[in-house]
């Protein structure tokens, strides 16, 4: 039996060119080449294994030795234990979906050879691990490669899984050339998995076995089951595209709803889309699409005309990633007009204004000052700047100086003031007068007791959302902040969806920040688009490189900070990551850099 004699070396001898003389030469008749009479004996140039023996010594390899910097640089020990799994690997269906059909001919073809087939996704997490004895499971089971373990490069060190996925092509990973001891009995060969379509890395596959160097008949093994999973990602590829076609192609005839639908790699609109949506929309609706949780839904957005729009979202059956949208403008509300105090004498109201900090809650209750009592301007105390002057504001003072004059009363950052202030605001706040009192504090939340009675007590509230929980806006709102800068600059959709994929903790006041940078890095190259590379480099993170995990997410930012270093001279950031520039290159597409 063929399966019998895999390690079996000829006692033949067999001569080699003196050329050859350095390399451990086996001679081996393998499953992988089929079980042919009389039996095919094939030599095999495993590899030029020329390290020292012992079980501490370095590699030499030039790849190898560039991984164990990378694994040092992340932290990864070498006795360290592999995590055990905690991920939720169901993002990985479509991969393997693609390459069950494959590793099923492949267990054939391994049977009782103690190799196994590793398959890691996008995030170097386990998704399908296929052995053929019981020596190759159990060493795997004690090394800790169990379903959904992270087995990256800076989780594990050096392995025929998670280096290719650095390096984007195969690699053979002798057992002392792993980093980790635990991996040190193992050999293996590992390719990278690329999706033709997309040109992404969607996973990795590497055979192993129990050996001290590799059997490089692995080689072309492995690579044809690549080949295979690769056109049948293609394929799947086409039917997401076909289904996304035949979606649009049903719901685009209508003449009176403007439709998109956007996939991975396709995007549709008919024509009333077309002229509703600039790229900027589009890449709003992209980040709605990049969500995991996509689901059917109908939101508002507004565009970045400004024009408010409900939009139906529809996931395409049968693809992962891809939606159709309904749009459908709304009218803009006709504004009640307003009594003026001279027409209609009423008592004035109390309001509340909170938020985080920069989300425009003094803008908001200036502007609701001036709507109130648009006669006389509003007499206004920021605590805060009161504060740090070293001069506490009088507040009943203010009140009094409101009532005498007829004006609104704004209370910028109250929840700062002391309790006994607080509650003489709360009185003042139930009181009917002709003098507006406006409130500002943080979100409701964080308020000690006594500003939060203070809210309550305010006739009405105004709640004003941070600029991450307004994503759907925040397209047009990035297009009035940039128009409002300099009315000749527009955002290209790369920059509208790096702005959609940021966090703003400093809220519109970020956002103004950002976008004046952006202008400013655009105007010195004689451009009026908004690219991408214009903004500032911490504010380039698009959708998708925004859900990357948590490893990844320090990688991003250790290329980053690297390429800022040496003023963006790829050459030198290479070299102070210990790492090649072809890597470096490929790390960046792949990070969204």
């Amino acid at each position: 039996m063929a399966s019998k004699v895999v390690d079996q070396v000829l006692a033949s001898a067999v001569l080699v060119s003196a050329a050859r003389t350095a390399q451990n030469v086996t001679y081996r008749r393998h499953p992988l080449h089929g079980g042919c009479s009389p039996p095919l004996y094939r030599v095999i140039f495993v590899s030029i294994d020329t390290l020292p023996p012992g079980p501490h010594r370095s590699p030499l390899r030039t790849v190898i030795a560039a991984s164990w910097r990378r694994s040092e640089v992340c932290g990864v020990r070498p006795d360290a234990p592999v995590a055990r799994p905690a991920a939720d690997i169901s993002a990985a269906d479509p991969l393997l979906d693609a390459a069950r059909p494959a590793l099923d001919e492949a267990a054939a073809r391994i049977t009782d050879t103690n190799m196994s087939l590793l398959l890691v996704d996008h995030e170097c997490r386990m998704v399908s691990r296929v052995t053929a004895g019981t020596t190759i499971d159990r060493i795997l089971d004690s090394a800790g490669a169990a379903h959904g373990v992270a087995l990256s490069e800076s989780t594990v060190g050096t392995t025929a899984l998670g280096t290719p996925a650095e390096i984007r092509r195969g690699l053979v990973v002798n057992g002392s050339e792993h980093f980790l001891e635990s991996f040190k009995q193992l050999s293996c060969f590992g390719q990278p998995i690329i999706h033709p379509a997309t040109r992404r890395f969607v996973g990795s596959l590497c055979m192993t076995e129990v050996a001290e160097v590799a059997n490089l008949l692995a080689i072309p093994f492995v690579n044809s089951i690549v080949a295979d999973i690769a056109d049948r990602l293609l394929d799947r590829s086409r039917a997401h595209q076909r289904r996304v076609l035949d979606s649009f192609q049903r719901a685009a005839p209508r003449r009176d709803v403007a439709v998109a639908a956007i996939g991975d790699d396709i995007q549709l609109t008919n024509s009333l889309a077309a002229e509703l949506l600039s790229p900027t929309d589009i890449g709003t609706l992209q980040a709605l699409v990049a969500d995991p949780a996509l689901h059917e839904t109908t939101l508002r957005m507004t565009t970045s005309s400004g024009t408010t729009v409900e939009v139906v979202v529809e996931p395409v059956p049968g693809t992962t990633g891809a939606a159709l949208f309904h749009l459908l403008p709304q009218p803009s509300a006709t504004p009640t007009p307003r009594a003026t105090l001279s027409e209609t004498p009423r008592l004035a109201e109390s309001i509340a204004v909170t938020g985080e900090p920069g989300t425009g809650r003094s803008t908001e209750a200036m502007q609701l000052a001036a709507t109130l009592v648009p006669a006389t301007s509003p007499i206004v105390i920021d605590v805060a700047e009161s504060l740090i002057a070293g001069t506490p504001p009088d507040i009943a003072a203010a009140l009094a100086d409101a009532r005498r004059l007829t004006a609104a009363l704004v209370i910028d950052s109250a929840d700062l003031l002391d309790e006994r202030t607080l509650t003489l605001l709360t009185h003042a706040a139930t009181r009917s007068t002709r003098a507006p009192l406006l409130v500002i504090t943080g979100p409701s939340s964080g308020l000690s007791s006594a500003a939060s009675a203070l809210v309550g007590h305010c006739a009405r509230r105004v709640d004003l959302p941070p600029l991450r929980h307004r994503t759907q806006e925040l397209a047009a709102i990035a297009t009035s902040i940039v128009t409002d800068l300099a009315p000749e600059f527009a955002l290209s959709s790369g920059a509208t969806d790096a702005l959609i994929s940021q966090e703003w903790p400093g809220n519109l006041a970020e956002l103004v920040n950002v976008a004046g940078a952006a202008v400013a890095a655009c105007s010195a190259r004689s451009s009026r688009r908004i690219e991408l590379a214009d903004l500032p480099a911490r504010y380039r993170t698009t959708s998708r490189a925004a859900r990357l995990a948590g490893m990844e997410q320090a990688e991003r930012q250790a290329i980053i900070d690297a390429l800022e270093h040496c003023d963006h001279n790829k050459v030198h950031a290479a070299k102070e990551l210990g790492i090649s520039r072809t890597t470096l290159y490929s790390r960046i597409r792949a990070l969204g850099i």
